[in-house]
């Protein structure tokens, strides 16, 4: 007998090949498309109207903590992601000394439920106290970096730090990591070289491992961190992943063509290359990181892009809450200040973890990067403050009722590969991203009609409307917005 059997919904499998009308069974932890006509249910869900798809998955998270201390992940399931992928940008969680320092720049770090001296300690703490999704991993540069060296700014480890940071891969990928990850901008990252990158990311060929990076520029500079990442790709000979295509800065505007016909070219060459994206014209980043790369200053060169006074929000500020949901134009009228003095006071002064959302980019660029075929979707969400970028409620809802249903850029077929077949493919997941006899049962069942993003950059932290049920392993993890808190996900490993 099936646990769930769902009649009579539009099927988009996630492979690009048109929808169809049909039944969709769940037995256990697995999906069931055959012999279905004499199947009896203990619970049948009517699928009318009705849009049944795999579950979302999202690889560019920032949860790595998170799911130790707080295992609903509500922002990311409420809008059907049943899978998440960690380590993004460089912060990584092993080893947990350097991982706490690391992580601290994105969020407070508070006493931990548990605690884990590697990657395979951390994935046994997922397995024996699991989340409400599924959670894959990447080793994270700044992390390794900051554990190994004497001096983490420096330009050049020694041979000694550079081969303890090698083993360090070679534990995370033995564990079960997907990849290796890098964040250039950010610190102590920002300061290696690229030689560095490419004798740490030879270390996950033989896992085939995926590199990952949150490129050096992603302002004037595109065309070279573009170039720099695929290189380091080629002279390792792994798979590539650009974190968050973007074009930063209004000067920088229109760049996406030639951004996308690289990666077009280098994919000619052979490459295994892609990005990912996430549907805004604003990111979300460290107040700290704008500063120290010039986006406040008069250097044209910076590596974030330029964001006047008026289009930085303050999302979380761990110094005075009552800032937060504030541009920086709001700050600058109490502070009587130019921009970049006022940052620097607020840093100084008020708390040098501010995270904001800055916008910079333009929407053209955005629609462009999200039809190539080699774009993916992820979050980047980070869920911290009263304020919060809103991709991290909203992404997935939002990609669906504006790009598809309101601006009519892409299909749901289209869409929905994107968010599920695309990425378990190219990070290696295996046997989740489709609709297929004996998959995983991840799986969203949501009104094509009525699906809607309800977070905003005024009121964030709001769940979409129009999703009506998901599925973790075979278990209905949320219905109607209302969890169950049964708390089904897995690990995800390259193993």
């Amino acid at each position: 007998m099936l646990d769930f059997l769902i009649k009579g919904a539009r099927v988009i499998d996630g492979n690009l090949t048109d929808s169809y009308i049909g039944d969709i069974g769940i037995e256990k932890d697995r999906i069931i498309t055959k012999d279905l006509d004499n199947s009896t249910s203990k619970e049948i869900i009517d699928g009318n109207n009705k849009i049944i798809c795999p579950g979302f998955i999202d690889v560019h998270s920032h949860d790595d903590f998170r799911v130790v201390n707080d295992k609903r992940i509500l922002h990311n399931l409420c809008q059907g992601i049943t899978t998440m992928i960690v380590g993004n940008c460089g912060f990584g969680v092993s080893p947990i000394i350097s991982a706490k320092e690391q992580m601290s720049s994105l969020y407070q770090v508070s006493k931990l439920a548990n605690e884990w001296k590697n990657f395979g300690e951390y994935f046994d703490m997922l397995d024996n106290y699991p989340t409400s999704i599924n959670v894959g991993a990447l080793i994270g540069h700044h992390t390794i970096r900051r554990d190994a060296l004497s001096i983490i700014d420096k330009n050049y480890p020694s041979e000694e730090e550079l081969n303890k940071m090698v083993n360090l891969v070679e534990e995370g990928m033995e564990s079960g990591c997907l990849g290796f990850s890098t964040g250039l901008v950010y610190e102590p990252g920002r300061n290696s070289k690229t030689e560095e990158i490419i004798e740490l990311t030879k270390a996950i060929k033989k896992y085939n491992g995926i590199y990952v990076s949150h490129m050096r520029n992603e302002a004037e500079g595109l065309f070279h961190s573009i170039r720099e990442t695929a290189n380091i790709g080629l002279s390792a000979d792994v798979k590539v992943e650009i974190s968050h295509l973007k074009c930063v800065g209004k000067s920088n505007w229109g760049n996406s063509v030639k951004a996308l016909s690289m990666i077009d070219e280098y994919s000619k060459k052979g490459l295994d290359i892609h990005a990912d994206q996430y549907p805004y014209t604003a990111r979300s980043t460290m107040l700290k990181a704008l500063l120290i790369n010039g986006t406040f200053n008069n250097d044209p060169n910076s590596p974030m892009g330029k964001s006047d006074s008026n289009e930085v929000l303050l999302c979380s500020v761990p110094g005075d809450k009552s800032l937060e949901g504030k541009t920086l134009e709001d700050i600058q009228h109490v502070y009587d200040l130019p921009t970049e003095e006022t940052v620097k006071k607020l840093i100084s002064e008020v708390s040098d973890k501010i995270l904001v959302a800055a916008f910079g980019m333009e929407e053209n660029d955005v629609r462009n990067i999200m039809q190539h075929p080699k774009v993916m979707i992820g979050t980047d969400g980070i869920d911290v403050g009263s304020k919060p970028h809103p991709r991290a409620w909203g992404t997935y809802p939002r990609l669906l009722d504006e790009y598809v249903n309101n601006q009519k850029i892409l299909s749901f077929e289209k869409a929905i590969n994107k968010m599920t077949k695309l990425p378990a493919q190219k990070f290696n997941i295996k046997q989740r991203g489709e609709i297929k006899h004996n998959y995983f049962a991840d799986l969203v069942i949501f009104d094509p009609e009525n699906i809607k993003d309800n977070s905003t950059f005024t009121n964030p932290k709001k769940t979409p409307d129009g999703i009506e049920y998901i599925f973790v392993n075979g278990k209905k993890s949320m219905m109607n917005n209302n969890e169950t808190k049964v708390f089904s996900g897995r690990t995800i490993k390259n193993t």
